[in-house]
């Protein structure tokens, strides 16, 4: 059967029906990422800013330092009432400039210096490498060509990283890197929006106001289906109670969280005594307090003495997502600690750099001509150590070496993989296994019901799925803690470092690959000096999509599973990785029969990794299966991922 580039069966035949109300980003969640549409007017504030960055406005004396002046400005959203830009803000700057016979642009500065221009252009080769990896919010910010340069000169001018994997992860995860422009460009659209509506919202120019607070905290996305009701939802309310904010500023009452604010606007309108600004200083506080005391109830909830009270109502003592202590830093942290798990250990990248320091280079007679490999080798071989950016103190610096059995201790502690032994009293993850199962199991069936179903989103229920995923984010939340905070992203920086640094330099691919490849040709290169054969592209593909799942996972909440754009880009993601891991069952099977080793030969392994991890087995109805089991007459599988768990995740 055909494949596509990366290794995934391609099916000739036409493709199933169009459903209405439900569509499946098959392609895209396999090859490119998921590409819902972004909302108009997000779109409309970023090409606004992206114009005014574009332009030929760079001038002064010292072309490269007003640049740096720029770069170091505080970006704020656009107003669209009043005075369009904060005082002093990096939109005021661009607008005032005109552009001039001697002036440049951003681009054309950066140019100019020759380490500048290699820093451009090096860094925007590496997004590219990554935009698979990038969310939406990311992909748009960074697709407008100005605000990437801008992006560019912060990291390089400001804060002088001229290290391209340092420069790349300071405008990906830096909150002056496209986080403030995802905010300018959020908050921009939603003013935007009630301009549209003609309303009249007091504070929405205020920058620190507190509509602006509320739309900060509400999580706004770009996408198009999401956008405007989040938006709508909250502007709403802040009309409806924005009455009541000038008393409740009167009484001096500044400790109210949100809850408890909600709460008190009700019990405001339903007092028997309207309250005025000549009595909000004695009745404000006292409803506060009853507020407060009211505890985590949604505002309108029934209560003794308002006529809807009713002595036969339960509370739900759970239901609360606050309290049951979901711990979202814990779980993206197991997501990329997956990612680290497939890529490191199970492709076997610090195996193919292991082999390739301390074995090829002794026999291949491989001169090390380029001075900063030669740097980065004696650092890594002879001293144990590595060159890689501290996101938290902002700077660049050596890291440890980490250790096989340390990853792998790891690796046991968070999905119960392999049998490595953990630290006295330290408890491995056995439940992760059945639960990872039950997620595939419940995904594969909405999706047979959702193609056999005349309207899948109205008669298709997404509860069990949204049932599994709650019990995985829960058992991650417990198991991702302690030391796998810490080594995790030590992890995954010596991952960083070996792929990009080493196996990815192109002195290296010249050497090994001489007709030309990316560093999967490299490990494959690596791997068969070894006798083994892997499958690159594949098993980078489960270790991208495990990890999209997994940061789904963290980032869940019931109304966003609601929205169908975010449901089916992750079922979306479920269902390319059932294919990928369908595609190195079978394989891994042909092997096994072709070669059938007896016990003293058996190989370590699946035969797609140095050391691989045991393979998943055929999901009946999907590529490679026949049927889907009923949960209640299927196998049992068993609590652990130890050798004999057939389910690989």
């Amino acid at each position: 059967m055909p494949t596509t580039p990366n290794g995934f069966p391609h099916r000739a035949e036409a493709g199933p029906t169009p459903l209405v109300g439900f569509r499946l980003r098959r392609s895209n969640a396999t090859l490119l990422g998921h590409s819902p549409g972004v909302d108009e007017r997000v779109e409309a504030e970023l090409t606004h800013l992206d114009g005014l960055l574009g332009r030929q406005i760079v001038g002064g004396e010292d072309h490269l330092a007003t640049l740096t002046d720029w770069a170091r400005r505080p970006l704020t959203p656009r107003r669209h009432k009043g005075a369009t830009w904060s005082d002093g803000s990096l939109g005021e700057v661009l607008a005032m400039n005109k552009p001039g016979k001697d002036d440049e642009t951003i681009a054309d500065v950066l140019d100019r210096d020759p380490e500048l221009a290699r820093i451009r252009y090096a860094v925007t080769q590496a997004l590219a490498d990554r935009a698979n990896e990038l969310d939406l919010a990311q992909r748009t910010v960074l697709d407008k060509v100005g605000i990437r340069d801008l992006l560019i000169a912060r990291a390089a001018l400001d804060k002088g990283i001229t290290d391209v994997t340092a420069a790349t992860n300071y405008i990906l995860t830096s909150r002056k890197g496209v986080a403030e422009f995802a905010d300018a460009a959020l908050i921009g659209a939603a003013r935007a929006w009630v301009k549209e509506r003609g309303l009249n919202v007091a504070d929405i120019s205020e920058d620190a106001g507190e509509t602006v607070k509320a739309l900060r905290r509400a999580g706004l996305t770009m996408s198009e289906d999401a956008f405007e009701p989040l938006v709508e939802q909250l502007i709403e309310g802040r009309i409806e109670n924005q009455k009541h904010d000038a008393l409740i500023e009167e009484a001096n009452v500044s400790w109210l969280t949100p809850a408890i604010r909600a709460r008190l606007y009700e019990r405001i309108e339903k007092s028997p005594i309207p309250v005025t600004s000549e009595n909000a200083a004695q009745l404000i506080p006292l409803y506060a307090i009853q507020a407060a005391a009211a505890g985590g109830g949604e505002p309108g909830a029934g209560e003794a003495g308002t006529g809807s009270y009713d002595p036969f109502a339960v509370e739900f003592f759970v239901e609360d997502t606050n309290q049951l202590a979901i711990s979202t830093a814990a779980v993206k942290c197991a997501s990329q600690l997956y990612y680290v798990m497939t890529l490191g250990d199970e492709l076997g990248v610090f195996d193919a750099v292991r082999y390739f320091t301390h074995r090829y280079l002794f026999q291949e007679g491989f001169a090390v001509e380029d001075r900063t490999l030669r740097r980065d080798l004696e650092d890594y071989v002879f001293n144990e150590q590595f060159t890689g950016y501290d996101e938290e103190a902002g700077e660049i610096r050596l890291m440890r070496v980490t250790q096989e059995a340390e990853r792998r201790s790891f690796y046991r502690q968070v999905f119960d993989q392999g049998g490595s032994p953990l630290p006295d009293g330290s408890p491995a993850n056995p439940d992760f296994a059945q639960l990872w199962k039950i997620l595939m199991l419940e995904s594969a069936r909405f999706l047979e019901r959702a193609q056999s179903s005349p309207n899948p989103a109205t008669y298709v229920s997404r509860q069990n799925v949204m049932q599994a995923v709650e019990d995985l984010q829960y058992n991650l939340s417990t198991a991702c803690v302690g030391m796998a905070t810490v080594m995790t992203p030590l992890m995954y920086a010596e991952l960083d470092f070996v792929v990009k640094r080493i196996l990815g330099h192109q002195e290296v691919r010249k050497h090994l690959v001489p007709a030309g490849g990316s560093w999967w040709k490299v490990v494959e290169r690596l791997a068969a000096a070894q006798g083994n054969r892997t499958r690159a592209s594949i098993l980078h593909n489960k270790a991208r999509l495990g990890y999209s799942l997994i940061r789904a996972i963290a980032e869940y909440t019931p109304s966003r599973f609601e929205q169908d754009d975010v449901f089916s880009a992750f079922i979306s993601d479920v269902d390319a990785f059932i294919t990928t891991q369908s595609i190195l069952q079978e394989e891994s099977a042909d092997d096994a029969s072709d070669e059938a080793p007896g016990a003293d030969d058996a190989p370590v392994g699946n035969g797609y990794g140095m050391r691989g991890f045991p393979g998943m087995p055929p999901v009946p109805g999907l590529p490679g299966g026949s049927g889907i089991p009923a949960m209640a007459g299927g196998p049992t599988p068993g609590s652990g991922s130890a050798g004999t768990d057939d389910w690989n995740f």
